[in-house]
């Protein structure tokens, strides 16, 4: 699959994120679309298609929410991808609870990541999310990395491209 597909795809989910699923967050829990999808993207497609997701979907993010810092969310988002691409890379291919499992972990490091730069950027205080809502955070984003990973295989086997033989 070309780096286009996983473009889009981050684009569409930024726009599902900072739209749709502000509005149905309880409290502050609500789902990290672009991050469950772009770990699940990195785990399942490679390294191109990962870091294309996690670069575009979060430039895409910061400019869709407002105080946020432009370039932030895409730094939290290529490190993290950066970090789940050598979990895949030890348990390859990547099984699905490995998948979820890492996206769960990882959303830790995601949110540590964007609250240290907002901190670091705005003199915002390292306030922010209790425990128990982080741990609802990251079980829904390890439950929509669950549920992707079998919608992009499909979707590279049927519009990826065929292995052939390289000379």
């Amino acid at each position: 699959m070309s780096v286009l597909a996983p473009a889009v795809g981050a684009v569409l989910a930024a726009i599902l994120e900072s739209s749709v699923l502000t509005h149905l967050q309880v409290g502050s829990v609500r789902l990290d679309l672009v991050f469950a999808l772009g770990v699940a993207v990195a785990m399942t497609l490679g390294f191109e298609s990962g870091m294309t997701w996690a670069f575009v979907g979060g430039v895409t993010l910061d400019l869709l929410l407002p105080g946020r810092v432009l370039g932030a969310s895409a730094l939290s988002l290529v490190l993290v991808t950066g970090v789940a691409l050598l979990v895949a890379r030890a348990f390859w291919p990547p099984r699905l609870v490995v998948v979820a499992t890492t996206t769960f972990v990882l959303a830790f490091v995601y949110h540590a990541l964007g609250l240290g730069l907002l901190a670091f950027s705005d003199g915002v205080g390292l306030g922010g999310i209790s425990l128990p809502e982080l741990l609802a955070i990251a079980t829904l984003d390890a439950i929509a990395a669950g549920l992707a990973v079998p919608v992009i295989r499909a979707l590279d086997l049927r519009f990826g491209e065929a292995e052939r033989l390289a000379w």
